[in-house]
């Protein structure tokens, strides 16, 4: 990609940009800067990277296998954390509803939503070998699903890897029936935690997230690829926004980092304090979303036409 390429905004295709953040170096030592779009806001990553330094990043660690057992701790932590999205979506969806989890990693929410009853399907580009008929590896440009199949698509933590975000929320659109629902979570740029820590702010992620949104930005993104409605905006994850600010501070318990560590696992004095941090960390997550700057932003997006 050449300089002019990536100095292009991947949303409004404008040519202007100022810098965030300069030098912003990776653990292989590569070089990156924040820049934002002049006309729309838009924040991403300079340079953009190339498939064969993003396909370093994604080792087999980063998509290592997250797959819950029941009736253990991390499951019944990870099935509180989710309840309230879960709530919401049988709110929005009735027992033939079809739902779309678009990067849907190992299926683990797709489980715990089918234990409600719910019929759900996946798709990530990552994932291989999981056994499921409904679950498939490959990216929402080429999922093999009617137009207007699917009631609700949820896409959590998945927009911000992506090089061209407005094409492929044009695709789920496409998928989604007139009338039916999106929710979506991504990083919020706005957010307290990236105030206070700037390049330590831990879901800047860099290089292998290549966009960073507002609530704005990503309302444009939609806005631009079809007729929508946004019909809720949240700003609290009890899953991300906690861990967000523990890793910012003390990047070493990123469970990805001792995995890498400690041949695989995530020992248990490690764990218990990374939850304990956690939960000390809870008001302040919870005071930034309250104030519309919280880790997270989550729209729920309708299609009108």
């Amino acid at each position: 990609m050449t300089d002019a390429e990536n100095k292009t905004c991947r949303l409004c295709g404008g040519k202007s940009q100022q810098t965030l953040l300069h030098d912003i170096i990776t653990g292989n030592n590569d070089r990156f800067a924040l820049n934002q779009c002049d006309n729309c806001a838009l924040v991403t990553t300079y340079p953009m990277p190339s498939d064969e330094m993003l396909q370093h990043y994604y080792d087999q660690d980063y998509w290592q296998s997250n797959q819950l057992k029941d009736s253990t701790p991390i499951d019944t932590l990870y099935r509180l954390r989710m309840a309230p999205i879960v709530s919401t979506i049988r709110k929005y969806t009735t027992y033939d509803s079809k739902i779309l989890d678009w990067g849907c990693g190992d299926g683990s929410f797709i489980r715990l939503l089918r234990n409600f009853g719910l019929h759900c399907f996946g798709i990530d580009a990552y994932k291989k070998d999981l056994n499921d008929p409904q679950i498939s590896s490959t990216t929402i440009e080429n999922a093999d699903f009617p137009d207007g199949y699917f009631d609700m698509i949820t896409c959590f933590h998945v927009l911000e890897h992506l090089a061209d975000p407005r094409g492929s929320i044009k695709h789920a659109l496409r998928l989604l029936k007139i009338g039916g629902l999106i929710i979506i979570e991504v990083p919020n740029i706005d957010s307290v935690g990236f105030r206070i820590f700037k390049r330590r702010w831990q879901p800047l992620e860099i290089p292998t997230h290549l966009n960073h949104f507002t609530p704005a930005t990503l309302q444009k993104v939609f806005e631009s690829a079809g007729k929508i409605q946004i019909i809720k905006t949240e700003f609290f994850s009890h899953r991300i926004s906690p861990s967000a600010m523990v890793l910012s501070v003390f990047p070493s318990l990123s469970p990805r980092r001792a995995r890498k560590k400690y041949k695989g696992r995530y020992p248990l004095p490690l764990l218990g304090l990374y939850l304990v941090l956690q939960l000390l960390a809870y008001p302040f997550a919870l005071a930034g979303s309250l104030m519309g700057r919280g880790e997270i932003v989550r729209l729920y997006v309708r299609k009108s036409g």
